[in-house]
């Protein structure tokens, strides 16, 4: 539901309320609620809400994309998804090509050209291309009964407070202008003479030349994510609204990884891991240490999903997880930003 559009100096500017989206916010929190320290009692009182078999399957769905967070960009393709009605806006979801489903879906991890033409697939890809229909269905049916037995109960509550937070950030907008007013809504991002920079895991820049969209959403359960999506022309920011009292408490996968970095030993074994494989013999051998030493600090370092294992005949072998290392800096500043 659009609450404002209006042509500015930038961009036509649009600010947008989605209950489709909110919900998509409230499972990446369920699934993922270690950041969300606002959201942090409420993750565990709607686990303990919902049904096992409901859950585990919300899981599953989000450990394929990015939990939840790669589905967000569905609300991008059309304003079904932005409909009032949330049944219109998860059926919107039939009407998505199974090609841009699944790349959506699956959050880039499979290349569009590879899926519509199925060549160069791994077996492993074309299994999932050829189960694409099933994704689908699985997704909408999960959304529904999700929506139908718990979420719309949570939104009657929260859809007022979000509509008359959005409308009082507008006459903010129309105070200050569209620029400073897209600096308020996150602390990480900036804006140039001539872009928008965004400060994430890697630094995005969104130049001014070619632009012709900016869309602002609004969530209470994103905190303290930098939520963006950028497409041909258009970039898509989310306001984050405060609905309840923070909570004191360090983010628990962090604090897991900080730990597990905190010792000299296991940097050197990080360090002996960083350029391929090894086992706990190759690094015992490497580091002059015991076997029983280098096996417990490698489970301590795996339990923080630092590493994963992978079995080659009669050895088991240590790999770098470098997509829990890379996001630590982005983790501490989501932290800090809190």
């Amino acid at each position: 539901m659009k609450l404002y559009e209006k042509d500015h100096a930038l961009a036509k500017l649009t600010f947008i309320y989605s209950p489709f989206f909110e919900m998509l916010c409230s499972l990446h929190v369920l699934v993922k609620p270690e950041h969300h320290l606002e959201r942090l009692n409420w993750a565990k009182d709607m686990k303990g809400k919902l049904e096992d078999n409901l859950y585990e399957r919300l899981l599953y769905l989000g450990a394929n994309s990015y939990e939840w967070m790669g589905i967000m960009d569905f609300c991008e393709f059309s304003e079904s998804f932005n409909d009032f009605n949330m049944i219109v806006a998860i059926e919107s979801l039939l009407e998505v090509p199974l090609e841009d489903f699944l790349y959506t879906f699956f959050n880039g991890r499979l290349e569009l050209k590879l899926i519509k033409s199925r060549k160069g697939l791994s077996k492993g890809q074309l299994e999932i291309v050829l189960k694409g229909e099933y994704y689908r269905g699985e997704l909408i049916a999960c959304l529904k009964s999700y929506y139908y037995l718990y979420f719309e109960k949570e939104l009657r509550f929260i859809e007022p407070l979000l509509i008359r937070n959005m409308r009082k950030q507008i006459c903010i907008m129309e105070r200050i202008g569209v620029e400073a007013f897209i600096v308020t809504l996150h602390n990480r991002i900036e804006i140039t003479s001539s872009s928008f920079v965004l400060h994430k895991y890697v630094d995005f820049i969104v130049p001014f030349e070619g632009l012709k969209k900016i869309d602002i959403r609004i969530s209470s359960f994103i905190d303290p994510h930098l939520v963006i999506g950028i497409s041909e022309g258009t970039i898509q920011f989310t306001l984050r609204a405060h609905l309840l009292e923070s909570v004191d408490e360090l983010p628990l996968d962090l604090y897991n990884t900080m730990k597990a970095l905190g010792d000299d030993t296991r940097l050197k074994i990080l360090k002996g891991i960083y350029k391929g494989k090894a086992s706990t013999q190759s690094l015992a051998k490497q580091l002059e240490l015991t076997e029983a030493c280098i096996s417990k600090h490698l489970k301590l370092m795996f339990e923080a999903d630092i590493l994963y294992k992978k079995r080659e005949g009669n050895y088991i072998y240590y790999l770098l997880n470098r997509i829990v290392l890379d996001r630590i800096p982005l983790d501490i500043y989501q932290y800090l930003d809190g």
